[in-house]
């Protein structure tokens, strides 16, 4: 009985999830996330992969708006620029 009950605590404790502590990278994940709200298709994909990699993102940093190509637009208005 002492077997079972020592079993099932191991696989208790096993089972608690390693990655519940927040690494550099789920941290840089969130940020840069945060950052590109509102942007989509290609020029969030290009935003993320420079973001990620550590590299400072191609465009300007806008600080009241969103950036659309090499400006800043507000946030409500929508970017049409590829």
């Amino acid at each position: 009985m002492i077997r079972y009950l020592l079993a099932l605590a191991l696989v208790t404790i096993m089972a608690v999830p390693v990655g519940a502590q927040t690494t550099p990278q789920t941290q840089r994940m969130k940020d840069c996330n945060a950052q590109a709200s509102g942007m989509a298709g290609d020029a969030r994909k290009q935003f993320m992969s420079s973001c990620l990699s550590g590299g400072e993102a191609k465009g300007p940093h806008c600080t009241k708006g969103k950036p659309c190509g090499n400006s800043c637009i507000a946030k409500d208005k929508v970017c049409h620029k590829t």
